[in-house]
């Protein structure tokens, strides 16, 4: 209701101050009065209508680990909030996950490659009967403005190098980031900010790497970064 009225209320201040302007000077309380109207109209309108997509992403500490056997890749699924406090929608084209092993100086990539639901987490892969956890291959992410995304991103480790970036009983470092559209416009440009990433460690704790490849999950222990 805010941002269509807001045009009317920006005119009506204008009159007030032109007619207080016209009766000289001696009404420059209602020209104040009307100058204060003005502004607030036009705070109220940016506010409502006109703000850009401001996106925040947030990390919840219940990340997990697994391994698709169809791969076999490296799996994190990262339970997510994105949000959007601008009054025009947005728009999150992807999302990278940098993760590194202290102990062995690896660092591996990894992209959001699906999201996932609960029945991902209750079922169960079988490549000799051909069975897979349902996923839905990730698509760009509309954040409507003034309102927030919540789901679970699976984050598959891009390439390989035949090593195993996470094992039993070690620990992680995680940076993960957001992937924003390009601005258009000049004025678009020269507001535009991009998110911070969110920066995690977590130990991992002791796994059977069969029992991954068949549907369960090592959840991680976050010590630092997610809220």
């Amino acid at each position: 209701m805010q941002s269509s009225n807001a045009p009317s209320i920006v005119n009506e201040a204008t009159e007030i101050a032109g007619e207080a302007a016209t009766h000289g000077t001696g009404n420059w309380l209602a020209v104040l009065i009307s100058g204060l109207a003005l502004t607030g109209s036009a705070v109220s309108l940016w506010e409502t209508t006109l703000r850009q997509p401001e996106i925040k992403l947030y990390v919840s500490e219940n990340i997990q680990y697994t391994r698709d056997p169809y791969g076999p890749f490296e799996v994190l699924a990262v339970p997510v909030t994105i949000t959007n406090s601008g009054a025009r929608d947005g728009a999150v084209l992807s999302l990278h996950l940098e993760a590194k092993n202290p102990a062995t100086g690896q660092i591996e990539k990894f992209k959001s490659s699906y999201v996932a639901d609960a029945p991902y987490f209750g079922s169960r892969d079988d490549v000799a009967e051909r069975l897979k956890r349902p996923k839905v291959p990730f698509a760009p992410i509309s954040v409507s403005g003034r309102s927030a995304f919540t789901g679970t991103i699976l984050f598959y480790r891009s390439g390989s190098s035949g090593k195993n970036l996470i094992e039993p009983a070690s620990k992680l470092d995680m940076t993960i980031s957001v992937t924003l559209p390009a601005q258009s416009g000049w004025l678009d440009k020269a507001l535009a900010t991009d998110p911070p990433a969110v920066t995690i460690k977590a130990d991992v704790p002791t796994f059977f790497p069969g029992a991954l490849l068949s549907g369960d999950n090592a959840p991680l222990q976050v010590t630092s970064g997610a809220f």
